[in-house]
């Protein structure tokens, strides 16, 4: 039986009128220098954003999902240890849906957490210089939905992760704490 392919990294793209997406720039930056991981950037769209992570785990059978998504008022690295079983988007996706109150599965439980150890990760994080938190909280919206479906769909270990917005925390320092969570996973 064929080893499991290395970690999938994903991002998403740009939404709510804004042009970039700090996620993204950090995993394009990440990509051009370390080839050893698969990368995906997700549209910020209620149906095609979970097709497209199902369809690459499936396709890829990674051995651990790395999930990163922007967060505009946060000072650091927000390490997210549950989803939540809820859709209520404050503003549209890019296809111009807004569910409010919906469940993502009703069959599903209200929360997941994730299985990593996020406390070990902080830890290291934060040793290596990054300003760095656990939440609980992702939102209701994209970062919430995907998470969810990787914690509620994949049997493999997943973790999102908040950025904060690029002029808030460079790119370069991103990638940096990038690496350090994928080497953790």
């Amino acid at each position: 039986m064929p080893s499991p392919a290395p970690l999938l990294i994903t991002a998403f793209g740009p939404f709510g009128g804004r042009t970039v997406n700090a996620s993204a720039l950090a995993l394009r930056g990440l990509r051009q220098t370390d080839r050893s991981f698969n990368y995906r950037i997700l549209p910020v769209d209620q149906f095609e954003g979970p097709r497209r992570l199902r369809d690459a785990v499936r396709r890829l059978a990674p051995r651990a999902l790395l999930l990163l998504g922007e967060a505009a008022g946060a000072g650091g690295i927000r390490l997210e240890t549950r989803a939540w079983n809820k859709l209520d988007f404050s503003i549209p996706d890019i296809a111009g849906r807004q569910p409010r109150g919906r469940p993502i599965d009703a069959t599903a439980p209200a929360t997941i957490s994730t299985p990593v150890d996020v406390r070990r990760l902080r830890q290291t994080l934060s040793r290596a210089g990054h300003p760095v938190e656990l939440s609980k909280d992702p939102g209701r919206y994209l970062c919430n939905q995907i998470y969810f479906t990787a914690l509620h769909q994949a049997a493999i270990p997943a973790i999102f992760v908040h950025l904060p917005l690029e002029e808030r925390f460079p790119t370069a320092r991103a990638v940096e704490a990038i690496r350090i969570i994928a080497a953790a996973l």
